[in-house]
């Protein structure tokens, strides 16, 4: 009787002390996607301490197929996907680390085509941070390409407000 006893008041301590423990905060962010010094698109999300979001953006394009009056301009659509998860929130410093994964399809106009009648493939870039630390509301840059385009997402973050 003295166990049972004895295994019910520790397995009520336990459930006591993880019935306490506060609920995983909840992450505002927002990304700007930064293409030569111009915003060209924005994610904006709420996400979970632990949990993961992705969001994929879709937006049309236009690539240059045939020669001469065989030319024509296509009508294709291009995407832009990130994916963000919310990794720890230090309060007393006011900060959020983020992972970040990200996937973007872009028109290359550097490309060189072996033939100039076919479409040049578009560029990939896919590109991961494992933890890049933001804080309260400032924009942080974090830079995937340095030229041809220069591509930046800038990244800001707070624990949101219920």
């Amino acid at each position: 009787m003295l166990k049972h006893g004895l295994a019910v008041l520790l397995a009520s301590i336990a459930l006591a002390a993880h019935a306490q423990s506060p609920a995983p905060a909840s992450v505002a962010w927002e990304i700007q996607v930064v293409r030569d010094g111009q915003t060209i698109d924005t994610f904006q999300q709420r996400t979970t301490v632990g949990q993961t979001r992705t969001d994929t953006h879709r937006y049309p394009s236009a690539v240059p197929v045939g020669c001469g009056n065989a030319a024509r301009v296509v009508p294709t659509e291009r995407s832009r996907s990130v994916t963000v998860a919310p990794l720890t929130v230090d309060a007393s410093a006011n900060t959020v680390s983020l992972a970040l994964d990200v996937q973007e399809t872009l028109d290359d106009e550097n490309a060189t085509r072996g033939d100039p009648c076919v479409p040049a493939s578009p560029r990939q870039i896919v590109a991961s941070h494992p933890g890049l630390s933001v804080g309260s509301d400032a924009w942080t840059d974090w830079t995937l390409v340095e030229q041809h385009p220069h591509l930046v997402y800038r990244v800001r973050a707070h624990v949101a407000k219920d």
